[in-house]
């Protein structure tokens, strides 16, 4: 688990799927008995290392990428008068994004990539999002893909870029779009 605290009152937390594999741990069992272990060891380790103590009713916002792992919002919720001081109240709300986003060191990655994906790309709608961010290049495939059509591109994706847990919405927010659709496609155009 890697921890980023946000404010005083907000933390997020990044799970990888191996991370939830070795607990485990699937879309249909994060609120069993595995999930609950896994939201006491966040909280007792945002409490020891960040001094986040819980206090009343905790907010876990959790943002499931299946391929790739969680990405959680912890936030301190209103204290609860009822609630001993030992109690902490979790309040749970999770999204499943089915979505393909590999990141790349550099744009000669993208091209070679593309390159590969272009005969596969008419599988998708969109054919690709690619996106600047930090220094690093990002190719993100929006749509829910055939089972067998994401484990095709994600076995070529993964000889020139990696996973990641950079949510495609910061992206958005504070990367630079590059091509909106079409992306392996226009890859392909120019440089094949």
């Amino acid at each position: 688990m890697r921890f980023e605290k946000q404010t005083k009152e907000h933390l997020r937390v990044y799970v990888t799927a191996n991370e939830l594999s070795l607990r485990g741990i699937a879309i249909d069992t994060i609120v069993g008995e595995n999930g609950q272990q896994l939201w006491k060891e966040l909280l007792e380790t945002a409490e020891s290392e960040y001094g986040f103590s819980p206090q009343g009713a905790v907010d876990l916002n959790v943002t499931m990428f299946p391929r790739d792992g969680l990405v959680i919002d912890v936030q301190r919720g209103e204290a609860i008068a009822e609630l001993d001081i030992e109690q902490v109240e979790i309040r749970l709300t999770i999204d499943v994004i089915h979505h393909l986003i590999y990141q790349f060191e550099d744009i000669e990655d993208v091209i070679n990539a593309s390159i590969r994906l272009f005969p596969h790309i008419h599988e998708t709608e969109q054919g690709g999002t690619l996106y600047h961010y930090k220094g690093r290049y990002y190719l993100h495939f929006v749509e829910v893909l055939p089972s067998q059509v994401e484990e095709r591109l994600a076995a070529i994706l993964s000889e020139y870029g990696k996973t990641t847990t950079v949510s495609p919405y910061v992206m958005m927010e504070y990367g630079k779009t590059i091509q909106t659709e079409q992306a392996v496609k226009e890859l392909y155009d120019a440089f094949a």
